[in-house]
């Protein structure tokens, strides 16, 4: 293409995700907290008042690339959404592992802290730490719910657990699993099927028994 050839004029959310693009390129590879208004310029041929109009800010432009792979992670769990069931645990986990496993320089970086203070990205994290939750304490709401003859503790009181104690074991679960993804997305010979039978257990073991056998 000569010099002299115009550039084609983009619609601006088109023009912002195409410099969205070359960001989450340019972070995969250098890590998050490098991302600069100034390198995505200069990757993407656009001035750096561009970059700064779309994204206000170099923490606006960080932000954005971990709200593209939130939304990934989001949408992959929001495609989980059926009958409670003892697979049900299986199939979010895989969507877990699959969609961050796409990404994973970012959410390695992410679990590492990145932009850990700022606000807007914790609530965006946030947001799919609940939608996780949801999707594993409803099956384990649905199992310790079933049960009509609760098992007495040594004071003779109920050691089933409401929803509220399960969703708080859920959260610290999630910290757990994010934990040991991250790790195995440094370096681990398991599988990736091995991996979610792993964090399936894990669930288990904090939760009850909510799995029941692992599909192969």
């Amino acid at each position: 293409m000569s010099r002299d050839t115009p550039r084609t004029r983009l619609e601006p959310a088109d023009r912002r995700r195409e410099l969205l693009v070359v960001a989450e390129r340019l972070a995969a590879a250098d890590g998050i907290g490098s991302l600069s208004t100034q390198a995505v310029a200069t990757a993407a041929g656009a001035s750096k008042a561009l970059v700064f109009h779309y994204f206000g800010s170099v923490v606006g432009l960080q932000r954005a690339v971990v709200s593209a792979a939130v939304d990934d992670l989001l949408a992959a769990l929001a495609a989980t959404q059926g009958p409670v069931t003892p697979e049900r645990p299986v199939v979010v986990l895989d969507a877990f592992i699959t969609t961050v496993t796409a990404r994973r320089e970012l959410w390695t970086d992410i679990w590492r802290g990145a932009l850990h203070d700022d606000p807007q990205t914790q609530e965006i994290l946030a947001d799919a730490r609940s939608l996780l939750v949801e999707r594993l304490a409803r099956r384990s709401t649905a199992v310790h719910a079933s049960s009509t003859s609760p098992t007495p503790d040594a004071s003779g009181g109920d050691q089933r657990l409401g929803p509220d104690a399960l969703a708080l074991l859920s959260r610290g679960w999630v910290a757990l699993a994010e934990n040991t993804t991250a790790a195995w997305l440094a370096g681990s010979p398991l599988t990736q099927h091995e991996l979610r039978d792993l964090l399936v257990r894990t669930l288990s073991a904090v939760l009850g028994d909510l799995t029941g056998p692992l599909p192969r």
